[in-house]
């Protein structure tokens, strides 16, 4: 984006703490990444699975220490993730308590310079005046309000520093460009981490057990997925959603999961079979036509 000093606010989907003497284990067995070393500060990414390696959710896990965790998610839906934890909590010493959705800053790397804030280690989290500062998925950073009093000193801030306010419009077309899949509406409970590419940083192939593993580990040793998220674009309005689209012979090849607009058309996410769809391709849809454009993760 040649703009480079923006911000994104929003109010987390999900926000709940885990904690007791065996929240840090327990935790890592159903978490689809690493979160060892179990040490105050860390931020990791990862995923919630079924047992079938099916995606119930994302999250950034944050860790105050062994016995305190802090669970964030943009989009996916708390309640959800709190129910699906719970029922796996059996003879463990774990509490799962919900906690306040304060406002969330996706600030771009600029504007975190004309905040003079300083940054944190990939993988890591930091505080600072105004909240708890971690890395994004990709090139921005994330920054957990404390307070809702502290979220609107930093956006009154950043407007006194020039710092532009993105429209959801705008901030999907800049996670697109970013590679950055959003959970659950273009992988969902229906698909698994391998068809959206999340393999790449938001699984680990070398930590023990996890629910779901099995299946991840299997898609993962066999090869490419079956599906695979593809950059589709398309002219006049964003058409409703889910889109199923097919190819020239008719033959249902998947579905558009998002999409905003852009100039006089509009840009966003599909789920393809990747067997008959590839870059370069035309689709279409229901009265109109799409173009395939790339694969949404680029090297997966």
């Amino acid at each position: 984006m040649k703009e480079s000093f923006w911000f994104y606010a929003y109010r987390p989907m999900a926000s709940f703490a885990v904690s007791d003497e065996d929240a840090a284990e327990f935790l890592q067995s159903q978490f689809s990444n690493e979160l060892q070393p179990f040490k105050a500060g860390r931020a990791t990414y990862g995923l919630w699975l079924d047992v079938k390696g099916k995606v119930l959710g994302d999250s950034v896990v944050l860790c105050h220490g062994e016995s305190r965790f802090h669970v964030l998610s943009e989009s996916s839906d708390g309640e959800a993730i709190r129910a699906h934890l719970e029922r796996h909590v059996i003879a463990d010493d774990v509490e799962i308590e919900p906690a306040e959705g304060e406002p969330v800053f996706e600030l771009s790397a600029g504007a975190c310079a004309k905040l003079e804030l300083n940054l944190p280690e990939a993988g890591w989290f930091i505080e600072t005046e105004y909240g708890y500062l971690s890395h994004a998925p990709e090139s921005s950073y994330l920054l957990m309000a404390e307070s809702n009093a502290k979220a609107g000193a930093l956006r009154m801030r950043l407007a006194d520093l020039d710092c532009r306010e993105l429209s959801a419009s705008a901030r999907g077309l800049l996670r697109i460009a970013s590679g950055r899949p959003l959970i659950p509406l273009e992988i969902g409970a229906a698909d698994l981490p391998g068809e959206g590419g999340l393999e790449r940083d938001a699984v680990s192939f070398t930590k023990g057990c996890f629910l779901g593993q099995e299946v991840v580990a299997r898609m993962h040793n066999l090869g490419q997925a079956r599906r695979r998220l593809f950059v589709v674009t398309g002219e006049g309005e964003a058409p409703d959603l889910p889109l199923p689209v097919y190819n020239e012979h008719s033959k249902a090849v998947g579905e558009v999961r998002s999409a905003y607009e852009q100039g006089e058309g509009w840009r966003g996410v599909a789920l393809l079979k990747s067997r008959f769809v590839g870059a370069g391709e035309t689709l279409r849809g229901e009265n109109s036509e799409i173009a395939v454009c790339e694969p949404l993760r680029k090297g997966v």
